[in-house]
């Protein structure tokens, strides 16, 4: 009887520090570390000190543990051994996919999860509009600078239109505002990156939901040209012009990159600020330090060369398998369930296009949302074969 009470007490305060994470996300990362790390504390309470809880396996140990060990071997042959050492922490943001996956059981508890994300994606974003009006000279960096807001607007706009277009439920209106919110706070980002990522995944939500909703792709894009302030119009018309300052800025640093990493090809330099190396590697007459590529891709191959690029591809390409596999056996079409994980889908699509262009896996606010949408992305809802829509009703509740 203590132990249930115990186990009853500990699952509760893992639901509330995970309500508490879900909406503290994009505003604050030291509550949504406090958050997560109560939820953990009390999730591994649960599993091995009173073990009324067990492992869940979702198919991706593999991965994850080949993409740490990479990692590891990595920080040995470091050129900075202790910042690798420290840098190592940015991996310990994987079990959040677990935690998340294996604590909610019940429609009504990932309601309340997208719910609380989507109200905070909105609101953060609304502060952002309103941080641009004030400023109309400066792209939006209210909270963070334009590229983690890009990211972060960026995959709460998929959340709300996953939400709003993959969910037959009258609560698919609030996503759909939530959506429209984000999306216009990422255009006042101006974050290309981040357009062209929120774009390959709308296509994935508007796929899944209906192929007919591909034909107002024009209509979206003119849209999205009309609102895209004068001031930054300049980075549409230039956008893949290589010849274009930023551009072809992006694509010195990968040069240099690419220098970096002939002369250390199996196991990278370490993850480290790369400041020190690039002015080895980078012309005479060029001062500026650069600590990272702008684009996972490249960062990866440097700092964990040839077997960390490939543990990290193999970690992605396996995500998005399962990811698939969970859309034709996991829950029934136009569920909440169902939207959730087309949301995961269309967010790991989008973050990885992003990281063509930034280096959204070693930005905290970024990767730790990414974690969490995936995360939901593996529920396994206790109600998952009951063909009633019930959200309405236990959201009375």
């Amino acid at each position: 009887m203590a132990i249930q009470k115990t186990d009853s007490t500990l699952e509760t305060i893992q639901t509330w520090a995970l309500y508490v994470f879900a909406f503290a996300m994009p505003f604050s990362i030291a509550l949504t570390q406090i958050a997560i790390g109560v939820a953990a504390l009390a999730w591994l309470m649960r599993l091995f000190w009173l073990k009324t809880i067990s492992f869940e396996r979702l198919g991706l140990e593999w991965a994850f543990l080949l993409f740490v060990l990479a990692a590891l071997v990595s920080t040995i042959f470091s050129t900075n051994v202790p910042q690798s050492v420290i840098f190592l922490k940015r991996h310990l943001l994987i079990p959040i996919v677990y935690i998340v996956a294996t604590s909610i059981k019940n429609r009504r508890l990932l309601l309340y999860m997208l719910f609380l994300f989507a109200l905070s994606t909105a609101l953060y974003s609304v502060t952002g509009i309103v941080s641009y009006f004030m400023d109309p000279s400066l792209r939006v960096r209210h909270v963070h600078n334009s590229m983690t807001a890009g990211g972060i607007t960026m995959l709460g706009a998929l959340v709300g239109w996953g939400c709003a277009l993959c969910w037959h439920d009258r609560l698919k209106w609030f996503f759909l505002a939530s959506g429209v919110i984000n999306l216009f706070c990422l255009i006042l980002t101006s974050t290309r990156g981040s357009w062209l990522g929120f774009g390959a995944g709308l296509l994935i939500i508007m796929f899944m939901a209906n192929k007919k909703l591909l034909l107002t792709i024009p209509v979206m894009v003119a849209i999205v040209l009309l609102l895209q302030p004068a001031e930054f119009s300049h980075r549409v018309q230039h956008m893949f012009d290589p010849t274009w300052r930023t551009n072809a800025k992006r694509i010195h640093w990968w040069s240099i990159g690419w220098e970096i990493f002939k002369d250390h090809p199996v196991v990278g330099i370490g993850d480290v600020s790369t400041q020190t190396m690039y002015k080895q590697y980078a012309p005479p007459h060029e001062s500026e330090g650069v600590g990272h590529f702008h684009s996972n891709y490249v960062h990866i191959a440097v700092i964990m060369g040839t077997i960390g690029l490939i543990a990290f591809l193999n970690m992605m390409i396996t995500l998005m398998i399962r990811l698939v596999q969970r859309l034709k056996t996991g829950f029934i079409k136009y569920s909440l369930g169902w939207a959730s994980v087309i949301s995961a889908l269309s967010a790991w699509v989008a973050f990885n296009i992003n990281g063509f262009f930034e280096w959204n896996y070693g930005d905290q606010e970024v990767i730790t949302i990414l974690w969490f949408l995936i995360g939901l992305g593996f529920i396994t809802l206790s109600d998952s074969n009951n063909s009633k829509e019930i959200y309405a009703h236990t959201w009375k509740k």
